[in-house]
């Protein structure tokens, strides 16, 4: 059996050992259900104008039996202080961002409790703008769960990542009721969608306080192993219930 994995960047990361990784995880739970070898091939995805035409592409070359599809929040709801500099001060604000920017590239840096403390007071006295509008996220995964949707043969299943965040106070992706009230826009927009399709959707559990305390001593955003874990049996768990759904139907 296989998967194609449409997710970001969380399923690419090194640091973490191949069997803790939420994938790898959810793909073993699919295994033991069915009976047979899964194999998972990853594509992480950005809510571009191009994405639909990419998945035909990435259908056709790999077969899959399911396609998992993420609706990942920080598309619409990390508010990026370089990302702010720049649109306000054009090119003279450039050489900010991108120093900025590549800061919160370095897994180092972004684990540095000094840094995280200057991000914090700079989204306060600035504020940041997010990668994608709202309203361009839920236009492309509406079109892209069209687009799996066409291939009849093969199964679906649509996750949403916002519940992570909810409880987690003001950050990185601006205060809890803007926070809210994008994920209401896009998740709820996205669920409602699949609801009338006909398509399993889920979202995704609040932290518990384990993996909430795990973050913390990361970069803030990502997961470590324990999250991880936790998140990769929640999404295999949706899996078996979404082909097993899948096949009931005929």
């Amino acid at each position: 059996m296989r998967v194609l994995r449409l997710g970001n960047s969380e399923d690419m990361r090194d640091d973490l050992p191949l069997e803790s990784r939420a994938w790898h995880v959810a793909g073993a739970q699919l295994e033991a259900a069915v009976g047979e070898p899964v194999e998972t091939v990853l594509r992480p995805i950005k809510p571009t104008a191009e994405l639909p035409g990419l998945v035909d592409e990435w259908i056709e070359d790999a077969r899959p039996d399911l396609v998992f599809l993420k609706v990942t929040w920080y598309w619409y709801a990390y508010e990026s202080v370089p990302r702010r500099i720049e649109r306000i001060f054009g090119r003279a604000g450039r050489p900010v961002a991108r120093a900025g920017t590549a800061a919160t590239r370095n897994p180092t840096v972004v684990r540095n409790s000094a840094f995280k403390l200057g991000r914090r007071a700079a989204h306060r006295l600035i504020g940041g703008d997010t990668p994608y509008p709202a309203a361009s996220v839920l236009d492309v995964m509406e079109a892209t769960v069209r687009r799996v949707l066409a291939h009849e043969s093969i199964a679906l299943l649509v996750k949403g990542t916002g519940g992570s965040r909810e409880q987690a106070g003001d950050g990185f992706y601006g205060p809890v009721e803007r926070f809210a009230e994008r994920k209401l826009q896009v998740e709820g927009g996205i669920e409602r969608f699949c609801d009338g399709l006909g398509v399993p959707y889920i979202g995704t559990p609040t932290r518990s306080e384990v993996s909430a305390a795990e973050a913390k001593r990361g970069d803030g955003i990502h997961r470590g192993e324990l999250g991880h874990g936790r998140m990769g049996m929640h999404e295999g768990e949706s899996m078996v219930a979404a082909w097993r759904a899948f096949n009931a139907r005929g």
